[in-house]
Parts: C-alpha cells; sequence; structure tokens
C-alpha cells in the first residue's frame, strides 16, 4: 500500500523533513493555566477544548492570509518571529489588543447561552468567532457560515464585494452517533483544496482541530495539553513561550472513528480563488454554492441547541 500523506493542501510521500517542517509551523492553541480573570476558573482545562480548536483554525487562516501556505517557522535553522502579532491575538488576558483571546471568546459565548466552564460544539464555536472577528475591521478578514450548507454567493458579496479575505465555516452533521462512512472521501477531498483551513472535530466529549491524513488516518493538533499562561508583560515571544505554539508530535486517528458534528473551513483570498473551490467541490453531495438564496420553510434562531454537538 502506498503511503498517502497530506498537510492541508501540501502531498508528502513520508513523515520527512519537509513534511516535519511543514507540520511544526502550523499553530497549536491548548489549555493554559495560570489564566486571570476567568472568574473562578484559573484554567479552561476539561472545558476548553472546542474553543482551543476554533482558536487554531482561525490562527491557521490568519497564516494564510498575512504569510502565506508556503511560510515556515524555522529558515536556515533560525526561528522566524513573522507570525508574532498573530500569536499575539491569542494571549489569554483581557486587552484590546488581544481579540481571540479565552475571556473574550467566553464572553461573546453569552449570546448563545455559554457561560465560563461550559463546552462548546463546533458549530458555536463556529459562531462565536464569527461575530468577534466581524466586529474587528483592522485584520481584514470576514467570517461567512452558510444556512443548510448552502453556500449563497450573494450573501458572500455583501460581507466582502470582491470576495477578498474571507473564512467560510461549515457546521456539518455526517451522520447520528458515528460518522457516516461514505462522508469519508469528502473529508478527505476538502483538505486537498488549497483553500482549506482543516476542520474542527473530534471524538465525544474530545475536540482536535484536523489538518491531514495519512491513508485512512486523520492528522490532528491536540489541545489537550495543559501550559503555563505566556509571559506577556516582558518581550513577547521568549523562546519558550514562542515553542509552546508549535508542535513536533504527529497525531493520528482513525477516520472511521470522529464524531459525526464537525465544521470545515475554507479560507478565501479573491474571487478567482473561489472560483477555483467552487469548481473543486462541485461533485461532493454536502455542501452546495448558489448565486441567490433558497427559501426553506424554516426559522432561524441565533440560539443554538447543542444537543447533537459532541461537547
Amino acid at each position: 500500500m502506498n503511503n498517502k500523506i497530506l498537510l492541508i493542501g501540501n502531498f508528502y510521500k513520508e513523515f520527512n523533513d519537509d513534511f516535519i517542517s511543514d507540520y511544526k509551523s502550523r499553530i497549536i492553541l491548548t489549555y493554559r493555566y495560570n489564566i486571570p480573570s476567568l472568574l473562578n476558573f484559573s484554567s479552561d482545562i476539561g472545558w476548553g477544548c472546542t474553543i482551543r480548536s476554533g482558536q487554531m483554525i482561525l490562527a491557521e487562516t490568519l497564516l494564510r492570509m498575512k504569510l502565506s501556505r508556503d511560510w515556515r517557522l524555522y529558515k536556515n535553522k533560525s526561528l522566524s518571529l513573522a507570525h508574532k502579532d498573530i500569536l499575539n491575538y491569542f494571549i489569554d488576558v483581557p486587552s484590546n489588543d488581544h481579540y481571540f483571546s479565552i475571556q473574550n471568546i467566553t464572553h461573546y459565548g453569552r449570546k448563545y447561552n455559554k457561560n465560563i466552564g461550559d463546552w462548546y460544539g463546533p458549530e458555536t464555536i463556529s459562531k462565536v468567532i464569527r461575530d468577534i472577528v466581524n466586529s474587528i475591521d483592522r485584520i481584514n478578514l470576514k467570517i461567512y457560515i452558510p444556512e443548510n450548507n448552502d453556500i449563497i454567493i450573494d450573501d458572500l458579496k455583501l460581507l466582502s464585494p470582491n470576495l477578498e479575505n474571507i473564512l467560510i465555516l461549515i457546521p456539518l452533521r455526517l451522520g447520528l452517533a458515528n460518522i457516516n462512512n461514505q462522508y469519508i472521501k469528502h473529508l478527505f477531498h476538502f483538505l486537498e483544496l488549497p483553500q482549506s483551513v482543516g476542520f474542527i472535530g473530534g471524538k465525544p466529549t474530545k475536540s482536535f482541530y484536523f489538518i491531514g491524513y495519512q491513508n485512512e488516518n486523520f492528522i490532528y493538533l491536540d489541545p489537550h495539553h495543559n501550559q503555563n499562561l505566556i509571559d506577556h508583560q516582558n518581550f513577547f515571544p521568549k523562546i519558550n513561550d514562542l515553542l509552546s505554539y508549535h508542535n513536533k508530535k504527529i497525531n493520528l486517528i482513525d477516520s472511521y472513528t470522529i464524531d459525526p458534528s464537525l465544521t470545515v473551513g475554507f479560507f478565501i483570498k479573491n474571487e478567482d480563488d473561489f472560483n477555483k473551490f467552487k469548481n473543486s467541490i462541485k461533485d461532493n453531495n454536502i455542501i452546495n454554492i448558489n448565486q441567490s438564496k433558497v427559501n426553506y420553510n424554516y426559522k432561524s434562531c441565533d440560539i443554538i441547541n447543542d444537543e447533537w454537538e459532541f461537547i
């Protein structure tokens, strides 16, 4: 059997140095402790893994937008600090500069009946980070979440007339208790696309950030590692703090064992990029793209029922 390895759009024949360089350049957001201003909590361990997975898919999008898919953490054996500003957005300290801190995310989560310490599902975290990102003009990014898996071009152009810098997040339910096997090939295909930024998913009570596959196994980043709050008051980032956002351990999971509730993400750079994305998914039976909205007999609601979500 040939060894087929993919990391969000890039193919490799083995876990070689090129793969490791690419893998280590992805940003990992994990549990932290000694977190200030989080009510009675000093850590998000046990409840924050989906929040961290949502942060990771957003961090990957910002890397793609600001530094391109080709950026690497190590260049000529030296560590790059080109993504320092992106990391700063995710520091868990209440501040106007740390847009995507856990404090800000849990603040926005109250709109969806989520209190600090509550578990989030993949749809909930998608809507929370959408609300935050779309309220900030200076980062030059918009997030779009379609209804009923139908991407509406007219709605995209309301967010960005030229279809520039849009993160499309699509919450999906691909089965009941277990994922339907017929959808696995589509998830593999989604990860192969140049526009893919991975997907939020996992197993019951555990959320992961999926960024690739090896044969029949998904490759993921795991937020279930408790690290100390980084030192943000002096020079940032110090070497140990920088490395806490990157990991060389490769995590694999059988693709047929993941939870059916997940959110896939695609970053659209411009209209030409969107047209390529549109053509590449025309044969799938999960996501639809239409010019204008199709009317359904249902009422949309911002309050989300998480009973079908895995955490």
